[in-house]
């Protein structure tokens, strides 16, 4: 009888160890996709399907790269949530630069109001030690110490130069970054920084336009010359009225650069655009704007031939009206037809019929739509996504795409006593914003 009791035992016991254990699947918390106030003008966050994982309990929430969300507090203070909301590190800071670059953030200490610098984690790497700071850019920064002079550190805290450059008192040009160069003053003089061999170019100047062929565009005495670390001058031409300016957009291929100036004569302007040899300062060619604008023209001053991003839009007469609009590097086919507004594709088929008052292109796949007084975020294939409720006054889409330049939310939709004002930033301005960061770098510094 034991023995037939045992026998039962081991065949229960060899039939559990044959059940397959359950697997316990971990449930990912939602990631924040929208920041969004409310009637009180308190900031939350929302997942991708419109839900608060953050209630509006901040004064203010804005986004840097890396999923990293800086928050606004009641007490006024800055901490830091990641993309759940939940605070990265139980720390706070007085004051931030929100142009978070090469992996440093500068950050102003809460009880001496001293900026440093932290990584992601919120670690500092540079202690607090700085009266004010610049973002990095290609691993140095400027930084103004207590006696109001700037010097220049890399990514250790360690100076490149030391404080000895003066505050610039009003002139906004001063203290630019230009392709490894910094604009500074000196005992009052205009100098230019050559910051990765460490050398400064003593020769004072009116002006500094920028830098071509590693030369700098500079003027003295109402006279334009192209100068080398070497301080070799070479004349280029007058100045007529200080209304001149190195093109930002440099498509003249190698050793060129154009310089751009606007004439006033007999009541009328001329825009005059003209192509410079950066090796030799030699004058290729010279001419003067009609309805051209200067990207239009070539290294010889001939006219491009202009080149479509995107088909033309052709209405077979079905609609009442049928256009492209854009928003950031996305594309969107817009119709009318009865007084309503749809989405078309390339092929002209309709994404979605003409049922709303109001449209937005779509900016990341996404578009703000309204339909008499309800709003609702869509997707590519005309599914809504969310509904917009009337009790949030902002909503804006977060954006932790990591690109080489970080910029804002993509869509946004206030509210404020029946009075609607919208504003999808990068559908108007992104491409101009991505390309004026793209050639002045300098103007991601405060």
């Amino acid at each position: 009888m034991k023995n037939l009791i045992f026998s039962i035992f081991l065949l229960l016991v060899a039939a559990c160890a044959s059940v397959p254990a359950t697997t316990v699947t971990k449930t990912e918390p939602p990631k924040a996709r929208y920041i969004f106030s409310d009637k009180n003008g308190l900031y939350g966050l929302l997942d991708e399907n419109g839900n608060e994982i953050v209630s509006a309990q901040y004064l203010y929430i804005d986004i840097v790269k890396e999923g990293m969300i800086p928050a606004f507090t009641i007490e006024k203070e800055f901490v830091f949530l990641d993309e759940t909301g939940r605070k990265i590190k139980d720390i706070s800071f007085y004051d931030i630069n929100p142009s978070y670059r090469e992996d440093l953030l500068a950050v102003a200490d809460p009880e001496t109001g001293k900026w440093g610098f932290v990584d992601k984690n919120l670690n500092y790497v540079i202690k607090p030690q700085f009266e004010d700071v610049w973002s990095f850019i290609d691993g140095i920064a400027l930084v103004i110490t207590q006696n109001g002079l700037r010097g220049i550190i890399d990514k250790t805290g360690k100076y490149i130069f030391n404080p000895q450059f003066d505050d610039p008192k009003g002139y906004p040009w001063y203290y630019d970054y230009y392709q490894g160069t910094f604009v500074v003053l000196k005992d009052g003089k205009t100098r230019i920084v050559d910051v990765k061999n460490a050398k400064i170019l003593e020769t004072e100047y009116d002006r500094f336009y920028g830098m071509t062929g590693g030369k700098a565009v500079v003027r003295k005495d109402s006279s334009v010359y192209l100068n080398s670390w070497e301080n070799n001058e070479i004349f280029l031409m007058k100045d007529p009225d200080r209304s001149l300016h190195l093109s930002s957009e440099n498509n003249l291929g190698n050793n060129r650069f154009s310089l751009e100036y606007t004439e006033k004569r007999e009541n009328k302007y001329y825009k005059h655009f003209i192509v410079f040899d950066s090796s030799n300062g030699e004058k290729i060619c010279e001419k003067i704007l009609g309805d051209e604008e200067p990207e239009d023209l070539d290294e010889k001053c001939n006219l491009k031939e202009k080149k479509h991003d995107y088909p033309s839009v052709v209405n077979n007469g079905k609609y009442e009206a049928v256009w492209r609009d854009t928003c950031a590097e996305e594309s969107s086919i817009l119709f009318k037809q009865n007084g309503k507004k749809g989405f078309l594709d390339e092929n002209g088929k309709e994404i979605t019929p003409a049922e709303y008052d109001e449209v937005e292109a779509f900016c990341q796949g996404l578009a703000w739509v309204r339909k008499g007084e309800q709003r609702f975020i869509i997707d590519r294939s005309g599914k809504t996504v969310f509904e917009i409720k009337t009790e949030w006054r902002y909503v804006k889409e977060v954006n932790f795409i990591d690109r080489k330049f970080y910029y804002w939310g993509l869509m946004s939709f206030y509210k404020t006593n029946g009075w609607e004002n919208r504003h999808s930033l990068e559908k108007l301005f992104f491409p101009y914003i991505e390309m004026f960061f793209k050639n002045n770098p300098q103007s991601l510094f405060k």
